[in-house]
C-alpha cells in the first residue's frame, strides 16, 4: 500500500525538501493533523540505519496498525543504504585467498598460545596440529552452518595473565620461518595483483591461483609490500609482521576478557588490520565506515526548519502547537541505530521544546554506544519520562549470524553467509564502531560497549567503573528504573514485557515484541 504522507518523514543525509523527499509542507500537514488527533499522542519510530528507502517504507507500513491505537504514528524513513557496501565488502572476503590463509594461520597461532577445549576435544598449548586446523576450516567452507563455525565452543586453557605474556613473546622471525614452509599461504600470495614476475616466482607457487584485482586484494598487495604505498613487492616478512600485529590484538583481548569468542575475534582483528592504515587511500576500509551513518542522524538536527528532518518537526511542534500541553504524550521508538537518532532528538528537543516536555523512550536492540547514551543521560536525561529496552540475551546474540542462510543458493547455504558468526551488534562492536578521543580523532578500539548487548550490562567484572565509567553510569541508571530491560526470550506476566526475538532484524516484526509495543503506546509502561 502507499503510505499516507501524514505518517512519515522521508529524508536523505538528514535533509528534506527535494528529489522525492518529504517537503516542509508535508511536515506542516503532519502537525496540522496532530492538532485534531485523538488521543493527541505522537509516536515517532526511527528504523535502523543502513536501511534502503524500500525497506524503510515496508517497516512503516507494517507498524502503522500496531501504533495507531495509541495515537498518531510518524515514521522517520531515513535513507542510509551504505549497508550494501559494508555487507558486500565483508562477504567478498570469503573469496579472497589471502584472507582465507590469514584466517587459517591466525587460528593456528592463537590456538598454539591459548590451548583449551573445543567441545569434548582438548587442545594443548604448543601442540596444535596445523592439518587439523586446515581440515576444520575446509569443513566449514564445504558444509557451512551454525554448527560448523570453527572452534565455536572453544574455551581457552591459559590464564588471562598468560595470554598477555604470550602476546609479548611473539617472535616475527619464527612466524616468517613458518610461512616459508607453508605452501598454501605462499600460493595465496600469488593471487595478489601487480606482483612482478620475478617476485611471483620467488614465492614458488605450486598451485595456479587466478590473480584477483578486487579492492581488498589491491589493499593486501600494498599492505604486504616492502615499499610503502607500492603494490606487488610482496615479502613474507611483511606478512609475518601483519600476522604478529593481528595475533597480538587477539591475545590481548583474551587477556582483558574482551574477546568475542575465538573465530569471531580473529575475523574482527583481521578486518580491523585492513580497515585502517596501509595504503594512502584505503577505499576498502573507507567502505566500512559506520560513522557516516551516525552523521546522518546528527545532520537531521542542523539549523534549518525547512531543510533538516529532525529540526523541521521539532520547530513545528514548538511553534504551531500550544505550549508543553499540546501533546499529551510523545513516545520515541528506535530500532538498532535508530537509538543513535533518538539521542540526537533528545539533544535537539532539550534546546527547542519547553522545559516541561518529557518523552517516553523505547529502544529495540539499540546500536548506540554506552558512551553516547551516557552523555545523553548526563545532559538530557531529565527529558526521559519512562524507558524500556528490548534486546537479546548474550547467548542469542552470539548465535545470530548477521546474514544467515540464502534460500537462493543450493541448499540455502553459502559459507560466506556465515563469515561473521554473531549478530550485527557484535559486528558493530568488534569492527565498525569507533571511539572519539580527547583530541577529536577516532580511535579504532575493538569490543566497543553497545547499549543493546547484554554482555556489557552483565559483566561488571570486566566493564567496571575504573575502565568503563560510562558503562557503570548507564548500568546504574537502568537498574534504578522498574522494568527498564527486556532480554529476549522474555515471557512475563506483565504486558509490555515480552519478546521472542532471536534475530537482530526481528525487533520490528516479531509478534510478542509487537504486542509489547502496542501495549506501551496504548496503556503506558
Amino acid at each position: 500500500m502507499a503510505l499516507d504522507k501524514k505518517y512519515y518523514i522521508h529524508s536523505r543525509g538528514g535533509t528534506i525538501g527535494q528529489n522525492g523527499l518529504s517537503s516542509p509542507e508535508d511536515i506542516d500537514a503532519i502537525v496540522a493533523h496532530l492538532k485534531q488527533a485523538t488521543p493527541r499522542n505522537l509516536i515517532l519510530h526511527f528504523h535502523g540505519g543502513l536501511v534502503s528507502q524500500e525497506a524503510g517504507f515496508k517497516i512503516a507500513e507494517a507498524l502503522l496498525p500496531v501504533y495507531q491505537p495509541g495515537g498518531h504514528p510518524v515514521f522517520y524513513v531515513w535513507e542510509s543504504g551504505a549497508w550494501e557496501t559494508i555487507r558486500n565488502n565483508l562477504t567478498e572476503l570469503a573469496d579472497e585467498p589471502v584472507f582465507q590463509q590469514l584466517l587459517r594461520k591466525l587460528l593456528e597461532y592463537a590456538l598454539q598460545r591459548l590451548g583449551g577445549t573445543n567441545g569434548s576435544r582438548s587442545i594443548q598449548p604448543g601442540r596444535v596440529n596445523p592439518d587439523l586446523v586446515k581440515k576444520t576450516l575446509r569443513n566449514f567452507f564445504e558444509n557451512p552452518g551454525p554448527d560448523s563455525i570453527p572452534y565455536k565452543d572453544f574455551v581457552p586453557m591459559v590464564q588471562k595473565a598468560d595470554a598477555r605474556s604470550a602476546a609479548d613473546a611473539i617472535d616475527t622471525d619464527e612466524i616468517q620461518a613458518d610461512l616459508e614452509g607453508d605452501q598454501d599461504f605462499k600460493d595465496a600470495l600469488t593471487s595478489l595483483p601487480d606482483i612482478p614476475p620475478g617476485r611471483r616466482s620467488a614465492l614458488q607457487p605450486v598451485a595456479t591461483i587466478a590473480v584477483r584485482n578486487t579492492p581488498f586484494a589491491q589493499l593486501a598487495s600494498t599492505r604486504l609490500s616492502e615499499l610503502p604505498d607500492r603494490r606487488g613487492l610482496i615479502t613474507l616478512l611483511r606478512a609475518a609482521l601483519l600476522i604478529k600485529d593481528v595475533l597480538v590484538g587477539v591475545l590481548r583481548r583474551y587477556h582483558a576478557g574482551r574477546d568475542h569468542a575465538l573465530y569471531a575475534t580473529v575475523v574482527e582483528e583481521i578486518v580491523r588490520a585492513f580497515k585502517v592504515g596501509g595504503s594512502a587511500v584505503n577505499e576498502w576500509g573507507k567502505a566500512l565506515e559506520w560513522n557516516r551513518m551516525k552523521k546522518d542522524c546528527a545532520d537531521a538536527f542542523l539549523p534549518g526548519a525547512d531543510r533538516y528532518a529532525g529540526t523541521a518537526l521539532l520547530t513545528r511542534i514548538r511553534d504551531r502547537l500550544s505550549g508543553g500541553t499540546a501533546l499529551n504524550r510523545i513516545t520515541l521508538i528506535g530500532h538498532s541505530t535508530g537509538g543513535v537518532y533518538i539521542c540526537a532528538w533528545l539533544e535537539a528537543a532539550d534546546f527547542l521544546l519547553a522545559a516541561g516536555v518529557r518523552m517516553d523512550v523505547v529502544l529495540l536492540a539499540p546500536a548506540v554506544t554506552y558512551a553516547r547514551f551516557a552523555a545523553a543521560l548526563t545532559k538530557y536525561g531529565h527529558r526521559i519520562r519512562s524507558f524500556r529496552m528490548f534486546a537479546m540475551s548474550d547467548a542469542l546474540e552470539r548465535d545470530d549470524q548477521v546474514w544467515g542462510n540464502d534460500p537462493a543458493l543450493p541448499g540455502g547455504k553459502d559459507w560466506r553467509r556465515f563469515l561473521y558468526p554473531s549478530s550485527l551488534l557484535y559486528l558493530v562492536s568488534g569492527i565498525l564502531e569507533s571511539k572519539p578521543a580527547a583530541d577529536g580523532t577516532l580511535s579504532d578500539e575493538p569490543d566497543m560497549p553497545l547499549l543493546g548487548m547484554q554482555r556489557y550490562f552483565s559483566n561488571a567484572g570486566v566493564y567496571s567503573a575504573d575502565a568503563f565509567p560510562e558503562v557503570v553510569q548507564v548500568r546504574n541508571w537502568l537498574n534504578g528504573r522498574p522494568n527498564a530491560m527486556v532480554w529476549s526470550f522474555a515471557d512475563s506476566v506483565g504486558s509490555g514485557l515480552n519478546s521472542h526475538c532471536n534475530d537482530h532484524g526481528q525487533f520490528d516484526d516479531e509478534q510478542e515484541t509487537l504486542s509489547s509495543l502496542q501495549y506501551i503506546v496504548t496503556s503506558g509502561f
